[in-house]
């Protein structure tokens, strides 16, 4: 399996992931990993720091907004959203914890409860230094739930860099299931 690293500029990049580099760093991954895996030229869009009002009127900001704009669709569909986190926060349950409740949060206000025939799979990654999580998006219950393709551990934590081959997987598994 072919992965992301087999781009130079973005192993370059995860290199310089560490806890004396600013949160951006981590942005320019992702945005660089995203846009190999979700192209423009198949009508994917990458929006950093899309705004989100939830029903009680605050405001929010996700890191990346994934869209596609199938064939000459007018309307995107939203299917991934990526939320990032310094690194050397990795081990701190708390940083979890807020990145998961940020996903739900703007995941919630812009999906909400969609009608059943209107679902389709809602993906959130949480990014923290060189390591994700990843979930699916729950309609029915407006959250966020640990989730991973068929045959891979739920609510683990994977690094882009020492398993990018389950990552890939994932983002493999995504990219066909949106």
């Amino acid at each position: 399996m072919t992965t992301y690293l087999r781009n130079n500029a973005i192993t370059q990049e995860i290199e310089l992931i560490s806890r004396r580099r600013p949160e951006s760093v981590l942005y320019g991954v992702w945005t660089a990993i995203l846009a190999l895996q979700f192209p423009i030229t198949r009508g994917y869009v990458t929006r950093p720091q899309d705004q989100h009002t939830s029903q009680g009127g605050q405001r929010g900001f996700s890191d990346l907004h994934i869209f596609q704009y199938a064939g000459n669709a007018t309307q995107a569909n939203k299917f991934l959203m990526v939320q990032c986190k310094t690194a050397g926060t990795e081990t701190r349950t708390a940083i979890w914890d807020d990145a998961v409740d940020q996903l739900s949060r703007y995941l919630s206000s812009s999906h909400g409860t969609r009608r059943r025939a209107d679902r389709t799979p809602v993906y959130g990654i949480a990014a923290i230094g060189r390591c994700i999580r990843v979930y699916k998006y729950d309609d029915v219950n407006r959250q966020v739930l640990d989730w991973a393709p068929r045959g891979m551990t739920r609510g683990a934590i994977w690094d882009v860099k020492d398993h990018a081959r389950q990552v890939q997987r994932i983002l493999d598994h995504i990219l066909d299931n949106h």
